[in-house]
């Protein structure tokens, strides 16, 4: 039964699929709030967010752990490779678009039998199960595909507040979420049959950044922390990074701290791809490439294509 807290169940013995978004409705802008993703992010900020009271917090810590639960029976028998960027990565068609070298990725590796994984909401996110779901369709279809999600092409600004503290929702933001949003449905629709798998690892704590449809499995957390953790750590046939902010860039070195001490036994490949921006814009590469001289699990890459033969050329590797 689902708690008296808060409206999820506790204890959850499966991950998220569709059922997370059921109730969106094309032609009705207000009815993101109909779902069950949106009743649960209100009811949280309703609750005081992550400052909630002892009864609210044991029920989003047993929801969590009943995630985590979910996602190792999930994880045992994939190969998963994480793919991170910026959440404000905008929706794109020319060959060059960083979108679309992501879509590109992510189709790669679900067409080598790997999992594509990643937070879970907008941007690159979104690019990576666009790629992983339409990764046995002919490139034409995902052409098709792309110019439709490119019609309402950049995540709106300004939708922080589409929750205010008493729980009320602002509705000319929650319309523009929806008019975002739609494209995403509309693309999920048509490739309903027989999708290809991916994993989104989104969290309430940016629940207003909707989670995107096109991913199959959803293990969405309350605690950022414990999911931008677990995240990494599943994440063992390597990471790819294409550009991004502050957040992206603290899953680079999150990362670069797992595989450097070896926490989970292992030491997978870190790919960047982007020379420029990892070299001069953001320049993790010189600092990552003295922390990981010796190990070979390092690559830094301008095609989408490059990633992947390194990825598929460097499975992890015990940590020495």
């Amino acid at each position: 039964m689902e708690s008296d807290a808060i409206p999820v169940q506790p204890f959850r013995t499966r991950l998220y699929g569709d059922d997370l978004l059921a109730g969106f409705d094309p032609a009705d802008p207000a009815s993101y709030a109909a779902t069950h993703d949106f009743a649960v992010y209100r009811a949280w900020v309703a609750a005081g967010r992550d400052r909630a009271s002892h009864i609210h917090a044991v029920a989003q810590a047993i929801h969590d752990s009943s995630i985590s639960d979910a996602l190792d029976g999930f994880t045992t028998s994939r190969r998963l490779v994480g793919i991170m960027g910026g959440h404000r990565m905008v929706r794109a068609t020319a060959d060059d678009a960083p979108y679309v070298g992501v879509v590109r990725v992510a189709r790669a590796l679900a067409g080598a039998g790997i999992v594509p994984t990643s937070g879970g909401g907008p941007g690159a996110m979104e690019a990576t199960h666009l790629g992983a779901r339409t990764a046995t369709r002919d490139w034409s279809e995902v052409v098709t595909h792309l110019d439709t999600l490119a019609s309402v092409p950049s995540f709106p600004d300004g939708v922080g507040g589409v929750v205010a503290a008493d729980g009320a929702v602002d509705l000319d933001v929650l319309t523009r979420l929806h008019a975002w949003q739609r494209p995403a449905f509309a693309v999920h629709d048509a490739t309903c049959d027989e999708p290809g798998v991916s994993l989104g690892v989104p969290t309430w704590f940016y629940g207003h950044e909707p989670p995107t449809p096109l991913a199959t499995h959803h293990a969405k957390y309350f605690q950022n922390s414990v999911r931008e953790h677990g995240l990494l750590a599943i994440a063992r046939h390597g990471v790819v990074f294409f550009p991004g902010s502050a957040g992206t860039l603290q899953e680079v070195f999150q990362d670069a701290c797992q595989n450097f001490y070896g926490l989970h036994g292992l030491v997978s490949p870190m790919v960047f791809v982007g020379r420029p921006f990892w070299t001069e814009t953001l320049p993790a590469w010189p600092l990552l490439g003295r922390l990981f001289a010796d190990t070979g699990m390092l690559a830094l890459v301008d095609e989408p294509d490059d990633a992947v033969a390194f990825l598929l050329d460097h499975p992890p590797i015990p940590h020495p």
